[in-house]
């Protein structure tokens, strides 16, 4: 016999993962911190069995919860796109988007092809450049909204995603043994580059330009053929590259924000509905990151 699961226990299941507490989730859920604890309960009750264990005075999952919150987050997402597609109207049009270089390739085709399927009239006009000439262009009038990889959040700014700045390189390279060590840093307007300039500055060995590109795929080709390692967002990182560790010696670099900025006093309705897809995908890396760093503390 087919069961129907509730999607507001699953949402306060998700929530009360992601942020950490029944108490923070009862303020993101505008909600009675007892109302969560009894939407959590009766969770447990349909599937008869525990999906959090207290340990040391706080919540982790089980191993049910942990197999759980994957589905849980699909139904999430699957229930609030649904919800948006028949409820919004009939859009039709154009909405332009600026976003930096190393994001496309990661995130850009999932967000398409979900809007594409809700609002299959609207053409989504796709500019990428450095962070810098994207929020040049928005001031200008240019895009409908923007995406940049900035080391802050500004107030005008929504942080989608806080991601840590890493040393990449070719998959079982040893570029980063070369002295002087050869360094592909991308443009003068790059985001990263004044701190990967900065943490070299620090450092006590000689290096040395290799790619210095406007453009994302010179980069990569250095980085692949095992002449250079540069510094990327962990999420962004190619299945042909790899994520250099401590062991390597190369100097620590800083978190990154991924901030999403839409133009001041302007109602754009097309632009608002990309806005809640980015929001959507950026929010699932950021709950599996959590997760992520969750479960490798729990072993430790």
């Amino acid at each position: 016999m087919a069961r129907n699961i509730d999607i507001g226990l699953l949402r306060a299941f998700a929530t009360v993962v992601e942020t950490g507490s029944v108490t923070a989730a009862a303020g993101a859920l505008s909600l009675t911190q007892a109302a969560v604890s009894q939407q959590i309960k009766r969770l447990e009750d349909v599937f008869g069995t525990a999906v959090f264990l207290r340990k040391q005075r706080k919540l982790v999952l089980s191993p049910d919860g942990e197999r759980l919150l994957t589905f849980a987050q699909r139904l999430i997402a699957l229930n609030d796109e649904t919800w948006r597609a028949m409820t919004a109207p009939a859009f039709e049009g154009e909405v332009r988007l600026g976003v930096p270089y190393d994001l496309v390739a990661r995130f850009l085709p999932k967000v398409l092809r979900r809007f594409d399927k809700r609002f299959p009239n609207v053409r989504v006009s796709l500019l990428t450049s450095t962070s810098r000439f994207l929020l040049d262009a928005l001031h200008r009038g240019e895009l409908d909204l923007a995406l940049t990889t900035e080391m802050t959040s500004p107030a005008r700014a929504e942080s989608l995603l806080v991601d840590q700045l890493v040393w990449v390189g070719g998959i079982g390279g040893d570029a980063y043994l070369r002295d002087p060590l050869p360094v592909s840093l991308g443009a003068e307007t790059c985001a990263f580059r004044p701190y990967a300039l900065a943490a070299l500055a620090k450092w006590q060995r000689q290096w040395r330009p290799v790619s210095e590109s406007n453009s994302l795929e010179p980069m990569i080709a250095t980085l692949e053929a095992d002449l250079a390692v540069a510094p990327m967002l962990t999420c962004a990182v190619p299945n042909a590259l790899e994520i250099l560790n401590d062991a390597t010696g190369l100097p620590k670099l800083p978190v990154c924000h991924v901030n999403l900025y839409l133009p001041r006093n302007t109602q754009n309705d097309m632009a608002s509905e990309l806005a809640a897809v980015l929001r959507d995908e950026f929010g699932s890396v950021a709950t599996g990151q959590k997760v992520s760093k969750q479960k490798k503390a729990a072993a430790a």
